[in-house]
C-alpha cells in the first residue's frame, strides 16, 4: 500500500470538510452582521470593506485548518487563495444590483507558529468598483491578524498575550477558544484538550489558562482560535537539549566509535533497539522542513545531517523518506549520528510557513557509490553485496577483510525469498540506506506453522559495520508448533582467525572467551554473569568481524528459556579447522520448544562489524579491552530538556 497515497486522501478529506464548515460560517456571519444606517453610497462602500474584511480573516483562518492538517504551505495557501477568490464573488452576488466587481492588487497569507511569539496574517488589497451605484476606483487594504506571545507559567496557569489585527487587545476569548496539545501515548498521537475552567482575561489582553492534566506545564503546546476562525499555534519552547552522558573513562579509547541515533514521536531516542533517554519529551506535529539538528562538538556548535524517515508497523518496516510538505508524525523517525565527541544535540525547528528545509536533510555526501542495479551499497568505508539468488546472502567487505550473513533459518530450513531483488527503501541516503526483504519458506516450516519473518538492514555513515533488524511474527494457531531451531542470523568468515566472545564483565570489562568447536559452542545465559554475552567475533591480527547487539536484544535472545524445561537460546560460536567459522544468534537452539500455539511478535537488533586496520569489536590494549563492544555495553545516556 502507498501510505504516503493514503495520508493525501485523508488530509483531502479533512480539508473538505474545513472547507464546507467554513463557507457556511463564512456567509452566515456576513449576512448577519448588521451595518449602521448610512446614506446609500457609504453604506454601500462599507458594508463591502466589512465583507472584504470578513472574508480575508476567514481566508486566514481556513489557511491555518489546512496547513494544520497537510504540513504543506504551498497547497494550503493555494486552497485559501482560491477561497478567497471565490469569497469576492459571493460578496459580488449578495448585491448584484450594485454591479460589483473586484481586483485583487495584492494578497498574502504567512504563519509563525510553534515558538513562544508565534502569529497567523493575512493582507490584501483590493480596488474594485460598485458601477450600478455609479461608483469607480475604490482602493481597499485590510489586515486579519491573531497575535499569540507565551510570557510564563505561575501557579499551574499558561500565561498569553492576545493581540489581533493591529495590535488591539482580543479580549472575547473563552476556554473554548483554546485547546492544548496532549500526547497520548497508549495510541502514539497528539490530541486536543480544552482547560477546565474559563480563563482569566485582562484588559491589557492577558490570559491566564489552567494547564489540563497530562501537560507538561514548562513544555506545552496551545492552539488560540478566534471567532474569525484564525489560528495560531504557540509553544513554550521550540528546541530540544539533548545532553550526552559518556563513560569518558572507557570512550576516550574509541573516540571516533559512531553510532546512529534514531529519535521517535513520542521523544524515544535509540541505538540498535536500546532505549539511550532518561526521559521522553514527544515532537509536535511540526512541519517536516521547519526541523535542524545542531551538535556541540568538542566545544563547537555546527549543524549536522540528518534524516528523517517514514516507517510502518510501529517503526518496524522501513518506507523511505519523509515528503518535506509534510507534518513529523507517528511514522516518522528522525536519524542522526553520534561519536564520543557529541556533548549536545540540539533539535530545533523555524516555526515560519516560509522556512525551506535545511540541504543538510537531502544531500547525499556518503553514499555516491550506490548502485541497486548491481546489489552494491556502500559508504565509502564497508561495502554491502547482497546476492543475486532467492536466498538474501549478505557480504560485507572492509579493505580484504570479508563478512557473509545468511537470515532466518528454522528447524532446519533455511529461508528463501521470492521477489529475488530486496526492497532499497532508502539509497543514496543523507546518513544510512534502508534495505528490507520478506523472508518465506517454500511449503511453510515443517512442524512450525503460520509464521512471518522480515528483515531489515541499515548501513551509516561513518562506520564500519551495517545493522539488522530481525523481526518473527507467529500467528496464534490451531496447531501446535515443535521448534527445535530458530537461528534469524549466521555470520560467517573463512580465514584462520581466532575467536573471542564476551561471556560476562569484570569492573565493566569483558570476561573473553576463545572457546569454540565444530559443534559450535552455546553461551547462553550462565550463573557467572547474567545477560552478559554481547558480542562475539573472529580476528586475525587487525582483520576481522563479528556481531554486537545490546541488553534489550541480549535478553530477547533468550526469550524462549521460560517455554522449554531448560535453557535453549544461545550466541554460538563455531570455528573447525579450514572450514567456516560462524557465529550464530540463537533463540532457540539447545532444547526444543513443544507446543507453542501462542501469537507473538519479536525482534533482534543489532550490528554486524567487519574490520581491516580500522576499530575492531574487541581489543586488548594495556591488559584492558577497547573497541566497539563499548558502544553495545556501554552506550551513552541522554537527558533531554526544552528551551524556547
Amino acid at each position: 500500500m502507498n501510505n504516503r497515497g493514503q495520508f493525501s486522501i485523508i488530509a483531502a478529506l479533512f480539508v473538505a470538510v474545513i472547507l464546507i464548515a467554513t463557507v457556511i460560517t463564512t456567509y452566515s456571519t456576513i449576512r448577519n452582521s448588521p451595518v449602521q444606517d448610512q446614506p446609500p453610497i457609504q453604506s454601500a462602500i462599507d458594508e463591502t470593506n466589512f465583507a472584504i474584511k470578513q472574508i480575508l480573516g476567514f481566508t486566514v483562518g481556513y489557511y491555518g485548518s489546512v496547513l494544520q492538517v497537510t504540513g504543506n504551505s504551498s497547497y494550503a495557501k493555494s486552497l485559501a487563495l482560491n477561497y478567497l477568490q471565490t469569497g469576492l464573488v459571493n460578496i459580488a452576488n449578495m448585491h448584484p444590483e450594485w454591479g460589483t466587481s473586484f481586483n485583487v492588487s495584492s494578497s498574502d497569507i504567512y504563519t509563525n507558529w510553534f515558538t513562544n511569539s508565534s502569529y497567523s496574517t493575512g493582507n490584501l488589497g483590493v480596488n474594485y468598483n460598485l458601477t450600478g451605484l455609479g461608483i469607480y476606483g475604490i482602493t481597499y487594504q485590510s489586515l486579519s491578524k491573531l497575535s499569540v506571545q507565551i510570557t510564563n507559567t505561575t501557579n499551574d496557569q499558561a500565561s498569553l498575550e492576545i493581540t489581533k489585527d493591529e495590535n488591539e487587545p482580543s479580549i472575547n476569548l473563552g476556554k473554548q477558544n483554546f485547546k492544548f496539545y496532549r500526547y497520548e501515548n497508549s495510541s502514539s498521537t497528539w490530541n486536543l484538550v480544552s482547560p477546565s475552567t474559563e480563563p482569566v482575561a485582562f484588559a491589557n489582553s492577558t490570559y491566564q489558562i489552567e494547564i489540563p492534566d497530562g501537560i507538561d506545564h514548562y513544555s506545552y503546546v496551545i492552539q488560540v482560535e478566534d471567532p474569525r476562525g484564525i489560528i495560531v499555534v504557540a509553544s513554550s519552547f521550540s528546541r530540544y537539549t539533548c545532553n550526552l552522558s559518556w563513560n569518558s573513562t572507557l570512550y576516550s579509547t574509541v573516540p571516533e566509535a559512531t553510532l546512529a541515533v534514531e529519535l521517535l514521536q513520542n521523544g524515544t531516542m535509540r541505538w540498535l533497539g536500546e532505549n539511550l533517554t532518561t526521559q521522553t519529551k514527544p515532537i509536535p506535529p511540526i512541519p517536516v522542513k521547519a526541523i535542524h539538528v545542531t551538535q556541540t562538538i568538542s566545544g563547537a556548535n555546527q549543524e549536522v545531517p540528518f534524516q528523517i524517515e517514514d516507517w510502518a508497523s510501529d517503526y518496524k518496516i522501513p518506507l523511505g523518506l519523509t515528503n518535506n510538505a509534510s507534518i513529523f508524525n507517528n511514522r516518522n523517525m528522525l536519524v542522526f549520528l553520534i561519536n564520543p565527541n557529541v556533548s549536545k544535540v540540539t533539535v530545533w525547528w523555524n516555526g515560519s510557513d516560509t522556512a525551506t528545509q535545511t540541504s543538510l536533510a537531502f544531500t547525499n555526501r556518503y553514499f555516491v557509490g550506490d548502485n541497486t542495479a548491481t546489489r552494491k551499497l556502500t559508504n565509502g568505508i564497508v561495502t554491502l553485496q547482497f546476492s543475486s539468488g532467492n536466498d538474501f546472502l549478505l557480504n560485507s567487505t572492509v579493505g580484504t577483510s570479508v563478512s557473509n550473513a545468511k537470515f532466518m533459518r528454522i528447524n532446519g530450513q533455511d529461508s528463501t525469498y521470492g521477489s529475488g531483488q530486496p526492497a532499497y527503501a532508502i539509497t543514496g541516503g543523507i546518513v544510512r540506506d534502508v534495505v528490507h526483504q520478506e523472508a518465506e519458506w517454500s511449503g511453510g516450516v515443517t512442524n512450525c506453522p503460520n509464521i512471518y519473518g522480515h528483515v531489515v538492514i541499515t548501513l551509516p555513515a561513518n562506520v564500519t559495520y551495517y545493522t539488522y533488524q530481525l523481526r518473527v511474527i507467529f500467528a496464534k494457531s490451531q496447531q501446535n508448533r515443535t521448534i527445535s531451531e530458530l537461528r534469524p542470523l549466521r555470520t560467517v568468515t573463512y580465514s584462520d582467525s581466532q575467536p573471542q566472545t564476551e561471556n560476562g564483565t569484570a569492573s565493566g570489562y569483558p570476561i573473553v572467551s576463545t572457546a569454540s568447536n565444530s559443534t559450535g559452542v552455546p553461551f547462553y545465559n550462565s550463573s557467572v554473569s547474567t545477560w552478559a554475552h554481547h558480542w562475539s567475533q573472529f580476528t586475525s591480527g587487525t582483520k576481522g568481524s563479528g556481531i554486537m547487539f545490546t541488553d534489550t536484544s541480549n535478553l530477547n535472545l533468550y526469550y524462549f528459556d521460560a517455554k522449554t524445561s531448560g535453557k535453549t537460546g544461545a550466541l554460538k560460536v563455531s570455528n573447525p579447522s579450514g572450514g567456516e567459522r560462524k557465529i550464530e544468534l540463537a533463540p532457540i537452539s539447545l532444547t526444543t520448544v513443544y507446543n507453542f500455539t501462542s501469537a507473538l511478535d519479536i525482534v533482534w537488533n543489532g550490528a554486524v562489524v567487519t574490520f581491516d586496520g580500522t576499530q575492531p569489536i574487541y581489543k586488548e590494549v594495556s591488559g584492558k579491552g577497547t573497541g566497539l563492544w563499548i558502544t553495545v555495553e556501554s552506550p551513552p545516556t541522554i537527558t533531554v530538556t526544552t528551551e524556547s
